[in-house]
């Protein structure tokens, strides 16, 4: 039985791929950086910011840090407020309310803004806890995932993982948790990890998943 469900935040249970393509464009320019087609924003959403600007877009570690403050100023104006919820995503929190089933946000989102996004979503009420990246941008998907476990008294094998990136299933694979892996979101298709991961085109399918799984 899983006693406690985990959400990965961008493209799991938002849209909020305008607020961070534009969070990025306004970091790159405010760097002094040819901004990135639409297309290569899109494909770096979910992954930790920190790495992102040093290994896909070529900054070294201090302008790195640098381009991750101007992304998050970028972000608290304006990016915070370009997000929607995907379509069947409140009814799923309600059903697993409704079954006594636990929820969470493991995201390597800055932790303040998936708190302040879930509230403005109205979704935080159906959250028993909420984590992401720390301050220094030094948190692992599979340290968020720990952290989540740890604050809700939950065993490793009571949980379940549900992102929809590369990060999410590997995170969910260091951490030790089962993993549910959504593909209406930014790019997990479950290729080239074997044959037998959960994969599900939508919420309604994955709120079938989970209740079959906790019965």
């Amino acid at each position: 039985m899983k006693k406690l469900v985990l959400f990965d935040f961008d493209g799991t249970l938002a849209d909020t791929s305008e607020g961070i393509i534009n969070s990025h464009k306004y970091a790159h320019k405010m760097m002094g950086r040819e901004i990135p087609s639409d297309e290569v924003l899109y494909s770096v959403i979910g992954g930790p910011l920190l790495q992102t600007y040093m290994n896909r877009f070529g900054f070294n570690e201090n302008e790195a840090i640098e381009a991750v403050k101007y992304y998050r100023e970028f972000y608290a104006k304006q990016g915070i407020n370009e997000a929607k919820l995907y379509p069947g995503i409140k009814d799923l929190l309600i059903t697993l309310k409704q079954n006594c089933i636990f929820a969470g946000v493991a995201t390597l989102k800055a932790e303040k803004f998936a708190k302040i996004m879930s509230e403005n979503l109205g979704i935080a009420e159906y959250f028993s806890v909420i984590h992401g990246i720390d301050a220094n941008d030094k948190s692992s998907k599979a340290d968020i995932i720990k952290r989540c476990l740890e604050d809700t008294g939950t065993n490793f094998s009571d949980a379940l993982m549900v992102g929809d990136s590369i990060h999410d299933y590997n995170g969910a694979q260091e951490a030790g948790v089962d993993f549910a892996g959504v593909i209406y979101g930014f790019g997990f298709t479950g290729r080239n990890h074997g044959n037998n991961l959960n994969i599900f085109n939508s919420p309604a399918e994955l709120q079938d998943f989970i209740l079959k799984s906790c019965n």
